[in-house]
């Protein structure tokens, strides 16, 4: 069945991210092992350094971020630009600008297996 979420069905919530409240709207969540949601980062806002149990993916909707995995030189990523997480690879990222992003990630939750 296909879904849809207009704009003014968006629901946007603090949640905690890696122990930083940020505000987030859940896009979907559910059957397919995938989750998605918009993540809004306020200028300056820095998460430490985490990972994920599996694979994420990032696309910076509007804003710029710096993104540094651990062992590497930090990359610049703007507005239009992308980056993928490994599972397990460990790495933080920091608002350079007031900056949305595009996340999509696997999960893995008994209640949402087919």
């Amino acid at each position: 069945m296909t879904r849809y979420l207009p704009t003014e069905a968006q629901q946007w919530r603090t949640i905690d991210v890696v122990g930083m409240p940020m505000k987030a709207c859940r896009l979907w969540e559910g059957d397919h092992n995938v989750k998605s949601g918009l993540f809004h980062m306020p200028q300056g806002m820095a998460l430490p350094s985490h990972h994920h149990p599996y694979w994420c993916q990032i696309y910076v909707v509007s804003g710029t971020m710096e993104v540094q995995a651990e062992g590497e030189q930090p990359h610049i990523i703007g507005c239009g630009g992308y980056y993928f997480v490994e599972p397990g690879d460990t790495h933080r990222e920091t608002a350079l600008t007031d900056t949305l992003l595009l996340t999509i990630c696997e999960e893995d939750r008994p209640e949402f297996r087919r």
